[in-house]
């Protein structure tokens, strides 16, 4: 993902409490976070916050409209991505809003989701124990291809997807499709790990810049 990085930015959009936009390769995704707000149902979550997390793509992102159909999990899959490395117990008995949009739609799109809603989610304010990277590879016969685009997805053998807090060296989150071998995936692994520490460092470079930049 990294090699394909060309463009990450804060404050995309004004009205939220945080945002972030990402070019990764032709995918890209715009993510607002808003909150943390009271909410009856974290109510139930005594001392901890609750987390809501929203995937959508617009309706041009995609070559094929019917390809919509693969998305609907990818709501629940950016909440266990990033439920791992959030602290709850910060914001108790409220909600924090995670949307996010896939403008364009070029391959690896859950991981650039799931890597600019970190970046959001920081931008906000919201107390993380570490900022969330996510990498995929494909498997396309013998050769494993990092940060797959839609055509090489569409033929792909398996895939497999990693999110991880670098700095802890802990996975929030493994999903692998497909037939792999145990070789296969832990080289897999080692492959997206590496990526993931990464871009971790870009993604805070980019906090960084955030932070010491003028404000308007």
């Amino acid at each position: 993902m990294v090699h394909k990085l060309e463009f990450l930015k804060t404050g995309a959009v004004n009205a939220a409490a945080g945002s972030a936009y990402a070019e990764f390769g032709n995918t890209k995704v715009i993510v607002s976070v808003f909150g943390p707000r009271e909410s009856k149902k974290a109510m139930a979550y005594s001392g901890t916050g609750r987390l809501n997390c929203n995937v959508s793509f617009t309706t041009f992102a995609t070559p094929s409209r019917g390809q919509g159909s693969d998305h609907k999990g990818y709501s629940s899959m950016l909440h266990k991505a990033l439920e791992g490395a959030i602290i709850m117990e910060s914001f108790p008995k409220t909600t924090v809003d995670v949307f996010a949009l896939v403008l364009e739609s070029g391959g690896s799109d859950l991981p650039v989701v799931i890597s600019c809603a970190s970046l959001a989610l920081a931008d906000a304010g919201i107390m993380m124990y570490d900022l969330v990277a996510s990498v995929s590879v494909s498997c396309l016969g013998k050769n494993l291809v990092i940060d797959p685009i839609l055509e090489e997805e569409s033929y792909q053998d398996g895939s497999l997807l990693i999110t991880c807090m670098p700095s802890r060296n802990e996975v929030t989150q493994l999903t692998v499709n497909g037939e792999w071998s145990t070789p296969r995936v832990h080289e897999a692994m080692q492959i997206c790990l590496e990526a993931c520490s990464k871009l971790a460092k870009i993604t805070r470079s980019c906090l960084k810049e955030s932070a010491s930049a003028p404000k308007d």
